[in-house]
């Protein structure tokens, strides 16, 4: 379970990388064609439209991400970091007596 956890999330990463590089050059080619407009409204709309599409797909990506993750916690669940004491251990010089 835990390779297919690995797995998944590893594809996740990659593809969000990949929307992210996609929408950013998107938003960098609406702008361009913006500020080449010349004054032409018609480039300024395509422009925009591309801007705000990018924009769009960028915050759809971080959503879908954000959906798998709360799907990926749901199923397998948080399982507990062996780097974290667990708290209620005693650590100290009378640990092993159990006294304070």
């Amino acid at each position: 379970m835990d390779d297919l956890t690995q797995t998944i999330s590893n594809l996740v990463g990659i593809l969000l990388g990949l929307v992210g590089v996609v929408g950013v050059g998107y938003f960098i080619y609406g702008a361009y064609m913006y500020l080449t407009a010349s004054g032409a409204p018609n480039q300024m709309e395509r422009g925009k439209a591309a801007m705000m599409t990018a924009l769009a797909g960028i915050v759809l990506a971080l959503v879908a991400y954000g959906v798998v993750e709360l799907v990926m916690n749901a199923v397998v669940g948080n399982p507990v970091d062996p780097t974290v004491p667990d708290p209620t251990t005693r650590i100290g010089p009378d640990s092993n007596t159990g006294s304070v």
